[in-house]
């Protein structure tokens, strides 16, 4: 039985093969530009079915570890993971992708504190009388590395219960296990900035460092607005990924010769 696996383990099998496969690209056992073995001989020596061993190898594709070359095989692009992978097809929380990624997750609450919402932000939120809203500023990490500072806006009257907790892990667990909010949506806008001193001490770059700013206004099932989040990204360590359609091409938008 392969002890490359512990199949007793909670954590799944995939992410088990995917950090033994990573350990053995660090250690150099396999260089970059070298091909992996095939699909099947990983598998055998696994213990595990192909299916499982492709989910591995996904993973190390999305770290950047690993390319696929459709009909000859694996290969190795990296030896060290450079880059942190942020994909944009569905409502996720930091925790949830840093563990995905084989990374150890790390918060830092720098302040919490209610605040009232300035006219932009009140609108963001669809606030009427009460125009209150809790302002919780963490600084996230993985592996020990700072990568973004986070801002987050919640109502104060729905979630005030909020300033009592401990908000080290994902926020978003918090808000649907312990409020039953449904995260149904978001709108997402990214920008280019300079870094702010403030953010890029934080962050552990030089001032007016490159930084990727993250607006993401989330909804529930009924459209009403539950949070505007304001996250500033490491330039340097962030890439992010958007996955899109098939490709739609309207006749009518083209005019016929005359």
């Amino acid at each position: 039985m392969s002890e490359i696996v512990d199949f007793n383990s909670p954590i799944p099998r995939y992410l088990q093969i995917s950090n033994w496969l990573e350990e053995m690209i660090r250690k150099g056992r396999y260089n970059v530009g070298e091909r992996l073995p095939s699909e099947s001989s990983l598998a055998d020596i696994c213990g595990v079915n192909r299916n499982t061993l492709r989910q591995a190898i996904s993973e190390l594709v999305v770290k950047g570890l690993i390319s696929k070359r459709n009909g000859i095989g694996s290969f190795i692009s990296a030896k060290d993971q450079s880059s942190v992978k942020y994909t944009l097809q569905n409502i996720s929380s930091f925790t949830d992708d840093m563990l995905s990624m084989g990374i150890t997750p790390e918060t830092k609450i720098l302040s919490q504190e209610v605040v009232e919402a300035d006219g932009e932000l009140a609108e963001k939120l669809m606030l009427g009388r009460d125009s209150r809203v809790i302002l919780t500023k963490r600084l996230r990490s993985g592996n020990g590395i700072p990568l973004v500072i986070e801002r987050s806006y919640l109502p104060y009257g729905e979630y005030k219960s909020l300033l009592g907790m401990r908000l080290t892990g994902s926020l978003y667990h918090v808000l649907t296990e312990k409020f039953g909010t449904e995260l149904h949506r978001s709108i997402q806008t990214f920008r280019a900035v300079a870094l702010a001193r403030e953010d890029a001490i934080l962050l552990d770059v030089p001032p007016k460092s490159p930084g990727i700013f993250l607006e993401s206004i989330i909804y529930d099932s009924k459209s009403v607005a539950v949070e505007v989040l304001h996250a500033h990204h490491r330039g340097d360590k962030y890439v992010f990924q958007v996955e899109s359609g098939q490709f739609r091409y309207n006749v009518r938008d083209v005019k016929k010769p005359a």
